[in-house]
């Protein structure tokens, strides 16, 4: 298992620049500390980082723009169906297509499944750092309790975790650029 390197000529089809992943890092730092700041991740960056993506690859060749489109279609696509279900936010959505345009398509593909583990595992923390943990288990398991008569009324739903998403974005991303597509 050798780590992603952008000279790797078993990537060919991928956007295999430095200038990809430069932009790539550097947008996922700021969306990172945004998010971690104001709980958003900007239009202008993940718009940007898209662009960018698309264009450096268009200016490695064919191979790389098609990777690149399929790469931003792939990262969009996938957490777009999260997003129509609310389990993430818009900027997590373009964020990840802007990724996809980044690194293209044979990346993108391992980078979904290291962001779902570390999504979840980040989710699990903040429960369990809130200190919530086992009202929220009681409150499903009576949510699921079909065979009772349903009391709604003494139910109080739980407060919505948020959960920041662009970390679990970053940190997937980089374990795909350096295990690539173990998974």
């Amino acid at each position: 298992m050798q780590p992603y390197l952008p000279s790797s000529a078993a990537n060919a089809g991928n956007v295999n620049s430095m200038p990809a992943f430069l932009v790539l890092a550097l947008m996922l730092t700021i969306a990172v500390y945004i998010e971690l700041k104001e709980m958003r991740i900007p239009n202008w960056l993940t718009l940007s980082g898209m662009s960018l993506g698309l264009l450096i690859s268009y200016l490695h060749g064919t191979n790389a723009f098609v990777s690149s489109i399929v790469g931003l279609l792939i990262g969009f696509g996938f957490l777009f169906i999260f997003y129509v279900f609310g389990g993430v936010g818009g900027g997590d959505v373009k964020l990840m297509g802007a990724a996809g345009a980044l690194m293209g398509a044979a990346l993108i593909k391992p980078a979904l499944v290291y962001t779902a583990f570390i999504g979840a595992f980040l989710a699990v923390m903040m429960v369990v750092w809130r200190k919530d943990f086992w009202m929220r288990i009681a409150w499903g398991i009576k949510r699921l309790a079909f065979w009772r008569k349903r009391d709604d009324a003494g139910l109080e739903p739980p407060a919505p975790i948020a959960v920041p998403y662009g970390m679990a974005i970053a940190l997937g991303c980089l374990l795909a650029l350096l295990v690539g597509a173990a998974v």
